[in-house]
């Protein structure tokens, strides 16, 4: 299983970046090993297809779009909320692992949207 989470610095111990699409790194954790990618890509779908690429199983986030949110689920990626304020690569596994994050579904993804585009 590989796991992905938007994170604010290259940095093991680093926090989860409040943004998806736009954080600067991506960590990836796969059989206990940490590796910490910067992220090719600046929002869009374009950073979904390479985490898809990547062959990410979970996503665990504290913010994401809808439509990224919709492209990783209908390609059956899991999208988890580990939690709001400072939240460490460290304890993100933490609470997936213990099963304390909150899954994130289409019935409740209006919580974890920071934005919305207005159709004109």
């Amino acid at each position: 299983m590989k796991i992905a989470m938007p994170v604010k610095t290259n940095k093991e111990e680093s926090a989860l970046s409040p943004l998806f699409g736009h954080a600067k790194w991506f960590a990836f954790v796969q059989n206990g090993d940490v590796q910490i990618v910067k992220n090719p890509f600046d929002g869009g779908t374009a950073v979904v297809e390479w985490l898809l690429d990547q062959g990410v199983d979970v996503v665990l986030t504290q913010h994401i779009g809808l439509r990224p949110f919709v492209l990783l689920a209908s390609a059956g990626v899991e999208v988890y909320y580990p939690g709001e304020g400072r939240v460490t690569i460290r304890q993100a596994l933490e609470c997936y692992q213990k099963r304390r994050c909150e899954s994130i579904t289409q019935s409740n993804i209006s919580k974890f949207t920071r934005h919305s585009h207005k159709s004109a």
